[in-house]
């Protein structure tokens, strides 16, 4: 007997209609559920050629099989919708317990349509939904608009997820916070909710989520568990968290320093794991299920707050020099507090730093507190550009628009325009490492870091069944960088419309797992094979619409100042050989020479 998975809830915000229905039985054996269907949805419903901002482009919250199950790892949920940013199907993604909490009210979609004239916000409770009067959360930041649902509702066990200020005023990378410390970050899924005057969702369930063989589901986890304490990377991550990524990458080369422009940088000690321990206690903190609690809280002000990631810690502060950790913490809760991306935040004000500094842009210093000496590390005059980027004031208007905008607009050297298809290039360096190089250029959503076909250099995110059991070079220029790339991304495609946070994807090195697990919840009998090609299809299908969308083989790139080596650091002066990569790459998915899908 199939358990089905597919629960699918429309909204239409104009009309103020909700229905709701199945889907289809071949689509979920073929892609699986969560993302995976979402996607199916999206690219047969949406015009490529509509603007991210028209009632009709569709915003859609998913949650896979494995989401609210005894499966560890899963409480991830997707967000899907055309990107403002990139002008592509964009995604996003976060843990903590908004998905299980969305997936234990009954609902695995929640599709979005339309705009509503007023502001409002969603409220699902044990699977009654209700479109509620926003006008009094509207400007609010997100820690607030949280705290005051929860009052509005008389419920402090509500789970929400809001826009901030950032997303109601249309920043193209605003981002969407929930359970007040996680953030869907990428391709601006903030200001599509923003456009539709969709202020947050707000989720509450007592309810279970209902497996088709406990048995079998229970003695997968137990077998995910038991890898688990065998990897070595899932050890240090238990440990230190993401941070850890400073101290332990930063001698290849991995480490993002002044706007990509440098390879080694002296402040580096004190921004990372070891530093932030030094500071004082960390207490762990994990998402729902989660046995490696990778995020942490720390004292500040006299309250326990959340600790920055990596990528907020790079982009932020090495990106930009500036190598004060109390800066840093703060910095952390006001670009959550103000919903935005912290990555593309990062390298848009990265750009804009070295277009002062080269003299490049006519800026009043003053205005910002800026001096000809005091450019890069300035900490209070960066610290004004984060309200007025999210009220887009001034300068902080054409900033709101991403970097690929703001250097068009500028008139700025090609070597400053650093993106994949528009998404800003995170806080991983792709000279560092070919399969980053390659990855950040094909991935359907733009320059995404999170499947990390690199940890393949450090014998890290192998997969047993699919041959990936051998270390990659990373500097590597054959066959096996693109076979290599293509099979991590497939794989986590289909591991990500299961609802897995990728962590714990890579800290195991089977698929066999996962897949029994995934079959314990659904009742199917996916193999090693149905659940590549279901990664495959997701992938065709982005890509098709891309296409449509107006992506060329020279879109699959990530900007003019990777083709130049760092002359010190870890990358070793190496210079991606995309243009061979990207010709492997397409032979082996069977697309043609512009990277079309035949």
């Amino acid at each position: 007997m199939v358990l089905k998975i597919a629960k699918i809830l429309r909204i239409d915000l104009e009309t103020k209609n909700i229905d709701y229905e199945d889907y289809t039985d071949e689509d979920e054996m073929n892609l699986i559920g969560g993302m995976g269907l979402a996607t199916a949805i999206f690219t047969r419903e949406v015009d490529p050629e509509i603007d991210p901002f028209d009632g009709n482009n569709l915003l859609i919250f998913s949650v896979g099989p494995f989401c609210g199950t005894a499966i560890p790892f899963c409480g991830r949920f997707f967000i899907t919708a055309k990107s403002p940013l990139t002008k592509i199907l964009g995604e996003a993604s976060s843990g903590g317990f908004f998905g299980k909490t969305l997936k234990s009210t009954g609902y695995d979609l929640v599709i979005i349509k339309g705009k509503s004239q007023s502001p409002v916000y969603l409220w699902i409770n044990d699977g009654v939904v209700e479109i509620k009067d926003a006008s009094e959360l509207w400007g609010k930041g997100t820690q607030e608009t949280d705290e005051k649902i929860k009052e509005l509702l008389g419920n402090d066990k509500i789970i929400v997820a809001t826009i901030g200020p950032a997303g109601e005023n249309l920043v193209k990378y605003a981002c969407i916070i929930n359970d007040k410390h996680h953030a869907a970050g990428r391709c601006g899924m903030g200001a599509v909710m923003g456009s539709k005057n969709l202020k947050a969702i707000a989720v509450h369930s007592t309810g279970k989520v209902p497996v088709q063989d406990k048995d079998k589901v229970n003695n997968a986890a137990k077998e995910l568990r038991e890898l688990l304490k065998k990897s070595a990377l899932g050890m240090v991550i238990a440990d230190s968290g993401t941070p850890v990524h400073i101290d332990s990458m930063y001698s290849v080369g991995d480490v993002i320093i002044k706007n990509y422009t440098e390879g080694r940088w002296i402040g580096i000690k004190k921004i990372g794991a070891k530093a932030i321990k030094a500071r004082g206690e960390v207490k762990k903190h994990g998402c729902f299920n989660c046995p490696t609690a990778c995020r942490g809280f720390v004292e500040y002000e006299g309250e326990w707050v959340t600790r920055p990631e990596y990528e907020t810690l790079s982009m932020l502060g090495s990106n930009l020099l500036v190598n004060d950790l109390e800066a840093l913490i703060k910095w952390n809760l006001i670009v959550n507090d103000l919903g935005l991306d912290s990555i593309s935040l990062g390298a848009v004000i990265g750009c804009f730093l070295e277009s002062i500094e080269r003299k490049l842009i006519d800026v009043n210093l003053d205005e910002f507190g800026f001096t000809e000496e005091n450019i890069w590390g300035a900490i209070g005059p960066i610290e004004k550009l984060f309200t007025k980027i999210a009220y887009r004031e001034g300068i902080g208007d054409d900033l709101a628009e991403g970097v690929r905008s703001f250097c068009n607009v500028k008139g700025l050297p090609e070597e400053l325009s650093m993106h994949g298809k528009g998404l800003e290039v995170p806080a991983h360096e792709p000279r560092a490492n070919n399969l980053t190089a390659l990855d950040y250029a094909t991935t359907p959503r733009g320059a995404y870091h999170c499947y990390e076909p690199m940890h393949l250099s450090s014998y890290m995110n192998q997969k047993e069944e699919i041959g990936l059991t051998e270390q990659v070079d990373r500097f590597g220029t054959g066959d096996d960088v693109a076979e290599a790339v293509i099979k991590i991304q497939d794989a986590s495609e289909a591991y990500s419309a299961c609802g897995g946070c990728i962590f714990g994807f890579w800290f195991i090195h089977k698929l066999t797992p996962w897949i029994n697990g995934l079959n314990g919840i659904t009742g199917r009998a996916y193999t090693v094979d149905d659940f590549m090609k279901a990664g495959q299809k997701i992938v065709k299908m982005k890509r098709i619409f891309n296409v449509k969308c107006g992506i060329t083989k020279a879109d699959d790139n990530f900007g003019k100042r990777f083709y130049t080596p760092l002359e010190k650091g870890g990358s070793k002066r190496n210079i991606p050989p995309l243009e061979g990569l990207l010709e492997k790459y397409y032979q082996i998915r069977k697309w043609d020479a512009q990277g079309k899908p035949i």
